[in-house]
């Protein structure tokens, strides 16, 4: 019996966007007259459970085989692929099953006295070993979950003009925004709106949505009904409509990546350790088999990035590899599909009328699917008031440097017809960067944006007259962005090139230029220039410079000049924190032609958020006052804090003054019911709430000072800790009959009881449970046991103890 040889392979590792297998060096050949193969004889069908060897190296697996009555040897496609060889049609059975000896530059032969199977072969017929950087499953991801409750966000507003003049007042009206919502697990009711009044007029309220939307997380899709805005595509105009939206959503699912991964594939001629690096930073370090092998679901993010591949033998021979790639929300993962449809009226003049839609109905239908990896499909459709609007794009990688994207479109509104044409371009390597987008409408184009457009609010009065802006799509548009590094470390030179020319044929081009600059400290210094190559009147200069100090002050200093000369500026801030009794304060200066000064102060207490300004500007002085807070009522109770822009949780500790930590930043202490609302969480995202125990009764028993919640749309969770006040507990100091104390170690139990607990240095033991006549046993270390007898009488917020217990 000849001894089958391990492989020779040199190493080689690819990336590309998707699954791909890049091997060299591959394993030599098996030649069939070098390999005894052990073949059953003829006429017997049976079950094999083999443990398999590749190359004489164990998988250490075992897999299922059935011996077919001709001597052959057939498993499942999975069977093989779990354990390392490609499942290839072309050897498949009649029942399904591949059959061993007809797969391809695979010889095998079965030990049957040790019911093995040693199979040799090639990295071409062996099947990848996937290494997942990232495993999750659906059971190890928290469910969203909502209580039922309410929030009203508002912001008050106040000011006094003219101060240090005779004609002071001194209130001059107040404003507010307000935000209200209701929340359960059934979805989410949202109504904001805003209100003002001066000191002789009331002007009542202005609505400005009022929207439910409830998400189903399941199936990744998002219902709303009311005011919303409808989905749309890099080359698409939104609309604000007032209606129905069905709507893919994959924000519920904060694991969920949509963007193609790249993917790591190579081979190694042994058994060896595998290290990934992204962006300079291991990822993963492990052991990979000798042959093919896989490296998935590594961390990415859009824009350019490298992947570096380390592989290190036994001997300590190591291949490195460095690979770039580049990704982007333009492209969707083979099998993935986006979309959204609507249907409504379009609203107009938001924010200055409550109740202003178009009188016409219309549909909106826009779609996004990953063919594969390195193509993305999408088509979007609107409609109504004889507006026929439709088009088709597709987005494709360039290589690992980039990704670009094509569209046409076209529409037909009242016998007019017109065409769209969109293209864009993003490129990056070695630090250079290159974002180019080319936009041009032929005829009339025309789509829901256009067509439902209120031309009466589009008129203004210029010093020549009256100008209309067209609320029609542009007839060009292109933008160039390039960005580099400076001939400084720490240095970056941005430039960029618009121009856009309206329906009604006007024109602007505009070009800008940026330079930053890193020195000392973290300290930068930056300038940038922009001008209008259509109005020479249009122009800016800026410069200057940012110093960071300790304690959150920034210093800032520049000048500038614009069409309205020079000025000079000079700005000391303190920056605000979340954390609450945290404060901040500025201090501006800007002289020139038209002289601006500020001095503001802001507080976060523990129920609002309070902010003072005076400010001189053309020879007025204005002082104002806002106050930002929210109302909640959740868990029983009514809370008032600062302003809930999310999600937000209710924590029950059972006890006051118990501090309570957010993504381990302290939020604050709960209150005399032992409660206390924690703002700033994100929905559809683990968020991590704890408590810091040190304040608790010393009485106190709690399972866990750790939560995990993962809260539903802008709603509301109760956080329970379970403290529980355990009364029935005492410290007892247990000795034997000489006065000794007994043994560290030792296990004893309350007679009745089951429970066990542990004797701890010099004899003291946590015993629970108590009554007030207690019998205890204590098991000793020659197989003995003792017993003691002692009374207990609870002491509520003090951890009784009881002294000398004779257990004999």
């Amino acid at each position: 019996m000849s001894t089958l040889r391990s492989a020779a392979a040199s190493l080689v590792v690819a990336l590309c966007i998707g699954p791909c297998t890049l091997t060299s060096g591959r394993a030599q050949e098996p030649n069939a007259q070098d390999v005894e193969q052990t073949v059953p004889q003829p006429g017997i069908s049976q079950d094999l459970y083999l443990e398999v060897f590749i190359n004489d190296e164990p998988t250490g697996l075992v897999a299922a085989f059935r011996q077919r009555e001709d001597g052959g040897l057939s498993a499942s496609p999975q069977e093989l692929a779990d354990v390392g060889l490609k499942p290839v049609s072309d050897a498949k059975d009649k029942d399904g099953s591949i059959r061993v000896d007809r797969l391809p530059n695979v010889q095998y032969r079965i030990d049957a006295e040790n019911q093995r199977l040693y199979v040799t072969t090639n990295d071409t017929a062996r099947a990848a070993k996937v290494v997942d950087l990232n495993p999750k499953s659906d059971e190890d991801r928290p469910k969203p979950q909502s209580s039922y409750g309410a929030v009203l966000n508002y912001s008050l507003f106040a000011s006094s003009n003219n101060l240090f003049k005779g004609s002071t007042k001194p209130f001059q009206g107040i404003s507010g925004g307000f935000d209200a919502r209701f929340f359960s697990p059934f979805g989410t009711l949202t109504q904001s709106f805003t209100s003002s009044a001066s000191d002789t007029d009331f002007q009542g309220f202005k609505r400005l949505n009022t929207t439910y939307a409830y998400s189903d997380t399941e199936r990744l899709i998002t219902y709303r009904a009311g005011d919303f805005i409808s989905g749309g595509l890099q080359w698409t105009r939104p609309v604000y409509l007032g209606g129905l939206q069905v709507q893919r959503n994959f924000h519920l699912r904060s694991d969920l990546v949509t963007i193609p991964i790249p993917v790591i594939s190579g081979s190694a001629a042994v058994p060896s350790t595998l290290e990934v690096y992204t962006q300079n930073v291991r990822t993963y370090s492990g052991t990979v088999p000798s042959g093919p092998f896989q490296v998935t679901n590594f961390p990415v993010f859009t824009g350019s990035g490298q992947a570096q591949v380390v592989v290190r033998d036994t001997l300590g021979r190591e291949t490195k590899t460095t690979l770039p790639f580049y990704s982007s929300n333009l492209l969707l993962q083979k099998g993935l599909l986006d979309f959204s449809a609507e249907v409504g009226f379009p609203r107009r003049d938001f924010g200055t009328a409550s109740n202003d839609y178009a009188g016409d109905a219309m549909g909106f239908a826009t779609a996004r699917y990953g063919v594969a990896d390195w193509l993305t499909l999408e088509g979007h459709f609107e409609g109504g008031a004889n507006l026929l609007n439709g088009g088709v794009g597709v987005a494709f990688p360039i290589g690992g440097y980039g990704v670009s994207s094509l569209a046409v479109a076209g529409s037909s509104h009242d016998g007019d017809t017109g065409f769209l044409v969109n293209g864009s371009v993003e490129l990056s390597y070695h630090g250079y960067t290159v974002f180019a987008r080319m936009q041009q409408a032929f005829g009339n184009y025309d789509d829901v944006a256009s067509v439902s457009a209120d031309t009466r609010q589009l008129s203004v009065f210029d010093p020549t007259g009256v100008t209309v802006f067209s609320p029609r799509v542009p007839r060009s548009l292109a933008q160039v962005t390039v960005s580099a590094p400076g001939p400084f470390d720490r240095s970056n030179l941005n430039l960029s090139f618009t121009q856009i020319e309206s329906a009604n044929g006007d024109r602007n081009r505009i070009v800008g230029a940026s330079y930053t600059q890193s020195i000392f400290k973290n300290s930068s210094f930056y300038a940038t220039a922009f001008t209008d190559l259509e109005n020479s009147d249009s122009f800016g200069i800026f410069a200057g410079l940012t110093i960071p100090f300790d304690n959150n002050i920034t210093v800032s200093t520049g000048v500038e000049q614009t069409a309205d000369g020079v000025s000079g500026v000079v700005d000391v801030a303190k920056s605000e924190q979340l954390e609450e009794g945290s404060y901040g304060w500025r201090l501006r200066t800007r002289e020139g032609n038209n002289p601006d000064r500020l001095a503001s102060a802001s507080y976060r207490g523990r129920y609002a958020r309070v902010q003072g300004d005076v400010e001189q500007f053309a020879g007025n002085t204005r002082a104002s006052l806002q106050l930002d807070g929210a109302l909640a009522v959740a868990a029983g109770g009514v809370f008032a804090t600062n302003r809930i822009n999310d999600a937000f949780a209710v924590v029950d500790v059972g006890a006051p003054d118990v501090e309570v930590l957010s993504e381990n930043r302290p939020v604050g202490k709960t209150n005399r019911s032992g409660k206390i609302l924690v703002p700033d969480l994100n929905s559809y995202e683990p968020n991590t709430v704890a408590i810091d125990p040190k304040n608790l009764p010393v009485d106190a028993s709690i399972g866990s000072t750790r939560n995990i919640i993962v809260p539903a749309d802008r709603s509301g969770v109760v956080v329970d800790f379970h403290v529980s006040k355990t009364s029935a507990t005492a410290v007892v100091d247990l000795v034997d009959s000489s006065g000794k104390p007994l043994e560290a170690g030792l296990r004893g139990h309350l007679d009745g009881s089951p429970d066990e607990f542990v004797i701890g240095y010099d004899g003291e033991a946590f015993i629970d449970k108590l009554q007030a006549q207690n019998s205890i046993s204590v098991d000793l270390l020659d197989g003995r046991s003792c017993k003691a007898q002692f009374s207990y009488r609870p002491q509520p917020g003090t951890q009784v103890k009881i002294g000398k217990v004779v257990c004999s």
